[in-house]
């Protein structure tokens, strides 16, 4: 494992182990199939890898399945690995301050369509909405949050003045999902083998 200490801002910092990390690729595997939770725990460890060593091309390999298949979904780490990581820590404080509208499921699903020019708001209803299946709405955290089957019309209010405005989002559902899955999603590559 590498040892990780990154400045967040506010005299805050973050300290642990990123493992496990193979030359310069960190490497995270299930055998449940691969979906946001998994991408974004990736992600955020390579962020704070990033973020120590920027010099370095840190990678992060997601390993799952994807129905009978593999799934294998591989990320390079920006840049700008430590703006990110404190974004991420400050939706962190805004969801400690009260529940925020970005369940993960529906967030992805927004961004995701959004990126590729499908219906956004379609996609991440069809994740919100419970019906065969059990969606996030049925989620006992989301209950807690917004009472017993929760409209999707909850995650929809408009961006608040003291939140950060993200071009083409003016949802407080599309501005978090966006702040979240969208550098992700751009830091995507082709799985090496």
């Amino acid at each position: 494992g590498i040892d990780v200490v990154v400045d967040v801002g506010d005299g805050r910092r973050l300290t642990g182990t990123v493992n496990p990390v193979y030359g310069r690729r960190l490497v995270s595997v299930t055998y449940s199939t691969l979906g946001p939770k998994h991408l974004l725990d990736a992600w955020i460890r390579l962020l704070a890898l990033g973020a120590v060593d920027p010099g370095t091309d840190w990678s992060a390999v997601c390993i799952g399945k994807s129905g009978k298949d593999a799934a294998v979904r591989e990320f390079a780490a920006p840049r700008d690995s430590a703006e990110l990581l404190a974004d991420l820590v400050d939706i962190r404080d805004a969801g400690l301050r009260e529940p925020i509208p970005l369940p993960l499921g529906t967030s992805h699903a927004w961004t995701s369509a959004r990126r590729k020019g499908a219906d956004h708001y379609r996609a991440a209803l069809f994740a919100w909405k419970s019906g065969k299946y059990d969606g996030e709405d049925a989620r006992p955290a989301h209950i807690l949050a917004w009472g017993a089957e929760p409209p999707f019309a909850v995650l929809l209010d408009p961006v608040r003045d003291d939140e950060p405005a993200v071009v083409g989002e003016d949802t407080r559902l599309g501005a978090f999902a966006a702040r979240v899955w969208a550098p992700l999603l751009a830091a995507e590559v082709e799985p090496r083998a």
